[in-house]
């Protein structure tokens, strides 16, 4: 039911309590985005604790938004600051909820909303903070989105039918997505080739598996890769040039390192090549001087993150996400060269921005494209 045909009281009191609702869920979103691409559980411990002292946070002192502004964003055990980016969250989160019940009422889908704008935030955050979209949010959010259509007669995506038909659309939906970004993955590798880098000074490179992580990471002096968004096809290699080089407890001098998914071949300058198993190798790690990795215009976790879209919303927002997520992307990243900020445009990944573009259709994207082909028939008529 929409939120007009209720009283004015009954109507500022669905706003705030979808909004405080919004702001406590973005508490806990603030949990996942620290914790889940670190490999540490989201509920245990189940209380927040400081990232510096790691004293449990008392729900009095855990309130969202209002906690960090009377603690004047200090930690009130050691006093170490709380980043701003905290009470940010809550607040986008209970702001994104409260537009979510505007958008669709006193009805269960205000709830399938709920639940993917809180991916949206915490996928988006994640990506910004690690540069990866963990699988809990994308294939966990998609699973969901199925599951969404199926049971709500009335789906947020823009097809209404049987449950079997919402799910079939909605499977169909995050196919699409997924396929459309994989297909953009391949074809930016045609296009763009390998990424070269070599340096004058031999700088650091490892190779390793955080404790608890899922993830294996590739380090190249400050820069960080995951392993899964290097080798997307099975013929990808990874050519690192080292100075020194550590396999595990074996040391190497001067060679070329030829790694594969799977396998690492060792070619010494003036030896013998080596394959080695890389489940053999605990971890690598030496200095180099060069590297060339596979190169592509966007990474899995994007197509993931797509089928999580199409899941939700249907093939129409996949394709308002893309084109949208990349107007907003190229506009932010043309305003932060000309206040002088290029590097920040260089670490914000695409997620984000398709992210931004799927929330702009949840709440408005059928009506701006009608108003779009509105305007244009109008132009042309005139």
């Amino acid at each position: 039911m929409p939120l007009d045909y209720l009283l004015p009281r009954v109507y500022w009191t669905l706003l705030t309590a979808a909004f405080v609702f919004g702001c406590c869920v973005g508490s806990y979103l603030n949990v996942v985005i620290y914790r889940l691409p670190l490999g540490l559980s989201t509920h245990d411990p189940k209380r927040s604790f400081c990232p510096l002292c790691k004293y449990p946070i008392p729900f009095y002192h855990n309130i969202p938004v209002l906690s960090w502004l009377l603690l004047r964003g200090k930690c009130a055990n050691c006093k170490s600051p709380i980043s701003f980016r905290y009470p940010v969250v809550e607040l986008i989160t209970g702001l994104l909820f409260a537009g979510a019940m505007l958008r669709y009422g006193y009805d269960w889908r205000v709830f399938a909303g709920f639940i993917f704008l809180a991916l949206c935030v915490a996928g988006s955050y994640i990506d910004i903070d690690h540069q990866i979209l963990p699988h809990e949010i994308t294939w966990g959010g998609a699973a969901v989105g199925l599951v969404a259509s199926t049971l709500i007669p009335n789906p947020i995506h823009d097809f209404e039918g049987t449950w079997w038909q919402n799910l079939l659309f909605s499977l169909g939906s995050a196919a699409m997505g997924y396929g459309v970004i994989w297909i953009v993955i391949q074809l930016g590798k045609l296009a763009f080739g390998k990424l070269k880098m070599t340096f004058e000074k031999p700088e650091t490179w490892s190779v390793s598996q955080p404790d608890g992580s899922p993830d294996i990471l590739l380090k190249v002096g400050e820069l960080q890769e995951v392993w899964s968004e290097i080798f997307s096809r099975p013929s990808d290699r990874l050519l690192i040039k080292a100075t020194t080089a550590q396999l595990g407890d074996t040391n190497y001098g001067p060679c070329l390192l030829k790694i594969g998914e799977d396998t690492v071949t060792v070619i010494p300058e003036g030896g013998t090549p080596q394959t080695i198993p890389l489940e053999n190798i605990p971890q690598m790690h030496g200095t180099c001087t060069g590297v060339e990795q596979p190169r592509e215009a966007m990474g899995l976790g994007d197509a993931n993150w797509m089928a999580c879209v199409g899941a939700f919303l249907g093939w129409k927002a996949v394709l308002f996400a893309i084109f949208s997520g990349s107007i907003i992307g190229a506009v932010l990243s043309l305003l932060m060269i000309l206040i002088g900020r290029r590097e920040w445009a260089g670490r914000i990944p695409f997620g984000p921005y398709l992210a931004a573009g799927a929330a702009i259709w949840l709440f408005r994207g059928p009506e701006f494209i009608d108003w779009y082909l509105n305007l244009t028939k109008g132009s042309i008529g005139g």
